[in-house]
């Protein structure tokens, strides 16, 4: 790339970082870079308002305990603590047939991590964001060049303002434009298929359980939630099945889906109810041979994005984020 063109006097404005992503990561990455007094911008296509609306993001993350240490490094624990589902215990089973496998620490270990709504972690890092003065929000607006040079970087917006920093982040998911743009090469294959995401309340506590129940046409996760305000229990669900029966899957009625849920669930939770819409999502796998280039970083599903039944996608992108601020 060509070397950052000298700006106009005043329609540029300089930071340590250009944050290209303002999600779960990126914006987690410009917190954690402000605790040590690292300027950035972060540009995002979307408004917060966008973000954090009912009903556009219904999938929940298990938070493991180094990202959990992470949030509140960045002084997220106070507003988070009180959201988070602790995971007590897991079930694996074949089809909920005998023999199932109970994972449970012991109880000195503490909890094996905790269950959050996405929307509520973006809420919390976007209240805290708002009050840092280290942290340039630009959102609702897209860059239309980006330039990096042996001096720096410079990201030109819609409308022609220019960002200038000293390293540029790309933190925009898994079809990041920067790596793409970068010639950062990812290998990447398709698992053809896909998942339905939702949450459920059930007449029977969790106890903090979170369930796998596997099945040949794909996994059936149960994620504990905290109960609502009016005491009905809940959970997350990621329901997992074939491409190609995905069509007939997203076309059932509610209460036809629900009562293929419950036939698979055998009971566990007792009479269940949709508590969120159903959302569906492609799964597939991708990882960028380099994640580092000329006055450029990638973090997040830009740099590598799994399968999530393991639940450690976020949770690596944390960790990307640790460990970058820590070089910084």
């Amino acid at each position: 790339m060509r070397e950052p063109a000298v700006t106009a006097r005043g329609t540029a404005d300089r930071r340590d970082l250009v944050i290209l992503g303002g999600g779960l990561v990126g914006m987690t990455l410009a917190l954690a870079a402000a605790r040590q007094g690292i300027s950035s911008h972060v540009v995002d296509k979307a408004t917060p308002e966008q973000l954090t609306a009912e009903g556009i993001d219904g999938r929940a993350s298990a938070i493991s305990t180094a990202s959990w240490n992470l949030l509140c490094n960045i002084g997220l624990k106070d507003r988070l603590d009180p959201l988070g589902c602790p995971i007590e215990a897991i079930a694996v089973t074949d089809g909920m047939k005998p023999g199932r496998i109970d994972f449970q620490p012991k109880p000195d270990e503490g909890t094996l991590g905790r269950m959050y709504a996405n929307r509520d972690i973006r809420i919390a890092l976007f209240e805290a964001a708002r009050a840092e003065p280290l942290i340039a929000w630009h959102s609702g607006v897209e860059p239309v060049e980006r330039q990096r040079g042996e001096h720096g970087v410079a990201v030109t917006l819609e409308g022609r303002r220019v960002l200038e920093g000293s390293l540029l982040i790309g933190a925009e998911g898994r079809q990041s434009p920067t790596r793409i743009e970068a010639g950062l090469v990812s290998a990447k294959w398709d698992y053809s298929h896909r998942a339905m995401v939702t949450a459920i309340t059930h007449e029977r506590p969790h106890d903090g359980v979170a369930w796998e129940i596997f099945f040949p046409a794909g996994p059936l996760a149960l994620l504990p939630l905290l109960d609502l305000p009016d005491g009905r229990h809940r959970s997350a669900v990621v329901w997992t099945f074939a491409e190609k029966d995905a069509k007939g899957v997203i076309a059932l009625p509610d209460s036809v889906f629900l009562g293929e849920m419950a036939g698979r669930m055998q009971g566990v939770f007792g009479a269940i109810e949709l508590a969120a819409p159903r959302m569906s999502y492609p799964l597939n796998f991708h990882h960028a041979g380099r994640i580092v280039e000329q006055r450029l970083a990638l973090v997040g599903d830009a740099a590598h994005g799994m399968h999530p039944i393991a639940g450690q996608g976020l949770n690596l992108g944390l960790r990307d984020v640790g460990v970058l601020v820590e070089c910084l």
